[in-house]
């Protein structure tokens, strides 16, 4: 049976704080900085992540993907470095 993810979870989170339901992994950097902050709430906003080419952890990317999850829509991830 699958869990369902809660978006205030999701939100505890990314401030660093503990879940009640165990979301989130050690391995797996969820913790987001001001710079990360601001993306993601306007990420919220607009229904998309936009990424900058350089200067981000992948942190915003984990959280937004959850946040995407618990909405029920799809992940939505424009920009970042170049392959």
């Amino acid at each position: 049976m699958k869990s369902v993810i809660l978006k205030d979870e999701v939100e505890r989170l990314s401030q660093g704080l503990p879940t009640r339901s165990r979301l989130g992994s050690r391995a797996i950097g969820h913790r987001l900085t001001q710079k990360e902050r601001i993306l993601f709430e306007a990420a919220k906003r607009q229904g998309f992540l936009k990424l900058p080419v350089t200067g981000l952890r992948d942190n915003v990317r984990n959280i937004y993907r959850l946040w995407c999850e618990a909405e029920g829509r799809p992940c939505v991830v424009k920009g970042g470095p170049a392959a």
